[in-house]
């Protein structure tokens, strides 16, 4: 069975999930072997909020691959949803337990904005129809006829 390459905006957006689901595997294995300077020198939230948010995280990062591995219909929703889900609590996370640290924030506000933007233009894009939405056997089919 043949298999269509993703378009390159999609794969892009992917490298994005792909580096936040390292991200939070990063902060995962730094609350579980760090924990105690963790706890020395940043006890609010702590390390087991750093490494429960970052399991959550990370494992949602990666149902999030999977789905678009198997091209699932809904992948690209779920990707802008976890976009703005994930862009959200990083902006409280940042507001509640870092409250002093306002230095570049514009910067950072301006990122975030861009790469939702990016995101949605990619999730919400009708050419994707092509990849996702359909059932396994019609991809099939058509992937049988192409080749």
């Amino acid at each position: 069975m043949k298999r269509h390459r993703l378009p390159a905006r999609i794969t892009l957006a992917l490298g994005l999930v792909l580096i936040t689901a390292a991200w939070n595997l990063i902060r995962l294995w730094s609350s579980l072997t760090l924990g105690g300077v963790l706890q020395k020198y940043a006890p609010r939230p702590g390390p087991a909020y750093i490494g429960i948010t970052g399991a959550i995280a990370a494992g949602l990062s990666f149902v999030l691959l999977w789905g678009f591995w198997r091209r699932a219909g809904w992948a690209p929703p779920a990707l802008l949803g976890g976009a703005i889900g994930y862009s959200a609590w990083i902006w409280l996370d940042r507001l509640i337990f870092q409250p002093g640290l306002y230095s570049g924030w514009q910067f950072s506000l301006l990122l975030t904005v861009a790469l939702l933007a990016y995101v949605a233009a990619v999730a919400l894009d009708p050419r994707n129809r092509f990849y996702f939405g359909r059932e396994a056997h019609e991809r099939e089919d058509e992937d049988r006829a192409t080749a």
